[in-house]
């Protein structure tokens, strides 16, 4: 039984001390065949390459802009991040989307300008997307507004057989939907396994487990009966678990329709 990490923040500083011992040793045991490293910021494109270039079989990235670094994103970025998404090795554009929370770094006007340009970056580069939509309580307006604009402007150039996923999903049956209508993955992760979030539960029940993706979103959101603990990779197993569990279904039949459908995403073998 083999598992991939779709979503994963290695390079953040929380792993400087046993970012090796981790990739090279706890993954392999765990069973985390990879790790898809995700670079939302200009000053991350490198360092998640580089780290792909240390481990080819293991890591692979994503590069993109987070909603909450939108004003990071200049005119001067737009030409050496298009070059970058040129490298064979990047897998996808993300995380890239919406998020009210964060209003205060970067207003809507700037978070949907940038959207809007990775969008069209994208699906020239023939890519597919991951999402961050965050909304604010039961205010689903970011998701409308991320669906608004995927309708009115991506093209959806993709050469994979889905466009993408919607990375860290929060959200109600109504916008999973949305996003598989547009041919996108559901990525899965600790948030699953909270007690409170028994909607996010439903919502993936009616999905299947033939539409989601598992993912950590590491260091951040370990699962039930790890929180306030630095999250991983070698968590995924745990969550995957919770997942087959509540879908009644074995975790091995899980763990092979996750890692094929992540391979399809991404473009991996």
């Amino acid at each position: 039984m083999q598992f991939i990490d779709s979503h994963a923040h290695l390079t953040d500083p929380a792993f400087d001390q046993d970012r090796d011992v981790l990739i090279s040793q706890v993954l392999p045991a765990a069973q985390i065949v990879k790790s898809v490293e995700i670079g939302c910021a200009p000053e991350e494109w490198q360092p998640s390459l580089d780290l792909a270039q240390k481990y080819p079989t293991r890591i692979v990235p994503v590069l993109g802009v987070h909603p909450e670094y939108a004003r990071k994103f200049t005119a001067s970025h737009a030409e050496p991040f298009q070059k970058l998404l040129q490298d064979p090795r990047v897998a996808a554009v993300g995380e890239i989307g919406l998020d009210y929370t964060c209003l205060e770094e970067a207003d809507k006007q700037t978070q949907q300008a940038l959207f809007s340009q990775m969008i069209s970056f994208a699906d020239q580069a023939r890519l597919p997307l991951v999402l961050h939509v965050r909304r604010q309580g039961e205010d689903y307006a970011p998701y409308d507004d991320t669906f608004a604009l995927l309708k009115s402007q991506w093209k959806q150039h993709v050469s994979r057989p889905y466009t993408g996923v919607l990375h860290c999903f929060c959200a109600r049956y109504e916008e999973a939907k949305k996003a598989l209508d547009g041919g996108m993955l559901l990525g899965i992760n600790g948030c699953f396994t909270y007690k409170k979030n028994e909607y996010i539960r439903e919502a993936v029940k009616k999905v299947g487990a033939d539409k989601i993706i598992l993912e950590t979103d590491c260091p951040y959101l370990s699962p039930q009966g790890k929180r306030g603990t630095r999250n991983d990779p070698s968590n995924i197993p745990l969550i995957a678990q919770f997942v087959a569990d509540y879908l009644n279904i074995p975790v091995e039949e899980l763990a092979a329709k996750t890692v094929e459908q992540t391979n399809k995403l991404y473009g991996l073998t």
